[in-house]
């Protein structure tokens, strides 16, 4: 996915504090950053990331709430949205997913005649590159990456376009059929949006903490997997 964009203000609870619960708004459908579990719990990096920014923030385990509904959470991970955003907590990319044995597709200009599954987000610089008429052609567009992984196995379709993080959860879903292709498509950066400018300054200390004492390093290798090697050192945190 690229960057989860979404407004920002009223949408937040109000007096975000550690005697309550933390409601956390993340990203269902982008397997390697947000999986639910089979007894209704959430896994991956995106979850590891808010986790922990929650545990500094005061919570116990017990007063963190995750939700796919950003509009009623306190922090919404994943986030490029316009206002109060803490991090990046990721520098990643825009990458292709093919089929293992698929040698056609190298690179951005080998899709320009090959059936592409992605989101809305994702395929808008193969949409601006190739045109409305290749959209309407060979464009099957997912409300979330996950829905597209199925078509790649099948054969329904031949690349995924999603962020690095998201294909690599693909991949691990279909162990040895999926492999990456050609060189990165776009830049993106992962925030944790906040309702205010003193939570967003509180989330970032938060991050701050973790990219030192090597927690961030460990949910790279944990939950990033194939990835864990590009994504060495924690990016640069960038002024409120």
């Amino acid at each position: 996915m690229t960057s989860l964009v979404t407004s920002i203000g009223a949408a937040f609870l109000a007096g975000c504090g550690n005697a309550g619960t933390l409601v956390v708004g993340v990203r269902t459908g982008y397997p390697g950053l947000v999986t639910r579990l089979p007894d209704g719990g959430f896994t991956g990096f995106d979850i590891a990331i808010a986790h922990d920014v929650a545990r500094r923030l005061g919570y116990r385990d017990d007063q963190i709430v995750y939700t796919n509904d950003v509009s009623g959470a306190d922090l919404v991970v994943g986030s490029g949205g316009p206002r109060f955003v803490a991090g990046p907590y990721l520098v990643t990319s825009t990458d292709i997913l093919v089929r293992a044995g698929d040698l056609s597709i190298r690179g951005i200009r080998d899709l320009a005649r090959k059936r592409v599954c992605a989101t809305e987000a994702s395929s808008r610089r193969l949409v601006g590159r190739f045109g409305v008429k290749w959209k309407s052609a060979f464009l099957a567009e997912a409300n979330v990456p996950a829905a597209c992984a199925p078509l790649l196995a099948d054969g329904r379709t031949d690349a995924i376009v999603a962020d690095a993080p998201v294909l690599a959860g693909l991949e691990g879903q279909y162990p040895g059929r999926f492999r990456f292709s050609g060189k990165p498509l776009s830049t993106e950066k992962y925030g944790i949006a906040a309702g205010s400018a003193s939570l967003r300054d509180q989330v970032g200390e938060a991050l701050r903490h973790m990219f030192d004492d090597g927690t961030w390093n460990q949910a790279v290798i944990d939950y990033l997997g194939v990835l864990a090697t590009r994504y060495t050192s924690p990016p640069a945190l960038e002024k409120g």
